[in-house]
């Protein structure tokens, strides 16, 4: 007999892969093969649907109640080792405490190679179906194992192996029968609900999923189009072929290994991480950068600003310097009329001694003239003519003397005249 084995897990979407409850477990020396999920709300699921997986495909010698006993003690020895941890939360050391259990629904199935058997048992809404190959009504040769009563309802009350005590919801179903051609099925509830619902087209759509992409990528259209809960999956598919031959070979083995998925995502969000630190540094750098620019351009502006004030004060002195010189001009103005008017008044005394000179000479006759005027006689004409030539040279130099004085008067700016004269 060629056994084919498939097996295909991924998270709710937005969430982590290392947040997910569902596992699946091969052994192909024991030929077992096994499907758990955990229950969300519950504590530690994760750890408690991996131990019940990986020991049922591991301990054939251990009867089902006590391998579920021996699962609760590995169960606790690992919770006692998580709580003791400095980052455990103060909530999950309060569950610890109150003795909050773990809580797992389960499939496990086992080929018997001598007898050319198979047997499984089921609790809660995880599955086992087998397809025989070349059916001709495949609702009635479809096989279906779970622990849920028919008509089956899917809800948020599965039955479940609880990880503290006996306290377990439900009985397992089992179920067995002789190895045939066909597929068996494995898979958590919200793949279970879909193959339910899509009858035979799912077998179609299944065979298509040859890697972990194709999976998801359904998974997340599914999804999307509401024809999947948003869930945990988790899918077994185990192909038996030329059944008839003795011994059990395996091949065409594909796993997803949910530690390795997780190990993935966290080197991905790792260099994520580094690299939005990097980006933030080089956008603090850049901010950095561009405030300085900016300093720097405010600087430069308002060195223009002052050079520019600068300049508009230089330009706005000559026009103080030419008010300066009207007021200068209007200044002088007055101090030129005071001086006109000095000019004037000296230019006045100096015509005022010219006139009062003038009346003394013609006032106080010399000497002469009075002898001339005692002597009246015409011999004596051609010598008075010559007396009165001397007589006015003699005035005429007594008024350039006495004239003298007063010119040392101030000497009036003629352009100044000019133009207090267009005022």
């Amino acid at each position: 007999m060629k056994v084919s084995i498939k097996g295909f897990i991924t998270c709710k979407s937005a969430e982590q892969y290392i947040d997910c409850a569902d596992n699946y477990a091969v052994n192909k020396s024991n030929h077992r093969f096994s499907v758990a999920d955990g229950v969300s709300k519950s504590f530690f699921p994760k750890v408690w649907s991996e131990i019940l997986v990986s020991h049922f495909v591991e301990r054939t010698d251990l009867e089902e109640s006590e391998l579920i006993k021996v699962c609760q003690s590995e169960w606790q020895k690992r919770i006692d080792e998580l709580v003791s941890l400095p980052e455990t939360k103060w909530f999950t050391k309060s569950q610890y405490s109150r003795k909050d259990p773990a809580l797992a629904t389960f499939v496990g199935l086992q080929f018997f190679e001598t007898e050319k058997k198979w047997s499984a048992s089921a609790l809660g809404d995880s599955f086992l179906f087998f397809v025989p190959n070349n059916f001709k009504e495949y609702e009635k040769e479809l096989v279906k194992l779970s622990s849920k009563v028919e008509p089956i309802a899917f809800d948020n009350f599965p039955d479940y192996l609880t990880s503290i005590g006996d306290s377990h919801k439900g009985r397992p179903k089992e179920k067995s029968g002789n190895l045939r051609n066909g597929t068996f099925y494995l898979m958590t509830d919200a793949l279970a609900e879909w193959f339910i619902n899509e009858g035979e087209k799912a077998i179609g759509k299944i065979t298509v999923w040859q890697s972990q992409e194709d999976f998801e990528r359904f998974i997340t259209q599914a999804i999307e189009e509401n024809q999947l809960t948003n869930d945990d999956c988790a899918l077994l598919c185990i192909e038996l072929s030329e059944v008839e031959k003795n011994g059990i070979e395996y091949k065409n083995i594909l796993l997803t290994n949910l530690n390795n998925l997780i190990n993935k995502q966290e080197a991905e969000n790792e260099k994520t991480k580094l690299r939005k630190q990097e980006e933030e540094q080089l956008r603090k750098e850049k901010d950095a950068e561009n405030q300085k620019v900016k300093e720097l351009e405010t600087s430069q502006n308002e060195s223009l600003t002052t050079e520019s004030l600068e300049a508009e004060t230089e330009e706005k002195q000559p026009k103080e310097g030419l008010m300066s010189k009207v007021k200068g001009f209007f200044l002088g103005k007055e101090e030129n009329k005071e001086t006109i008017l000095t000019e004037k008044k000296d230019d006045s005394e100096v015509k005022n001694n010219d006139e009062q000179c003038s009346d003394q000479v013609e006032e106080e006759p010399n000497d002469l003239e009075k002898k001339l005027a005692e002597n009246p006689n015409p011999e004596n004409n051609k010598n008075e003519e010559i007396e009165k030539i001397e007589v006015e040279e003699a005035k005429n130099e007594k008024i350039k003397v006495e004239k003298l004085v007063p010119k040392e008067k101030s000497k009036v700016d003629s352009k100044a005249k000019n133009i207090f004269d267009k005022f």
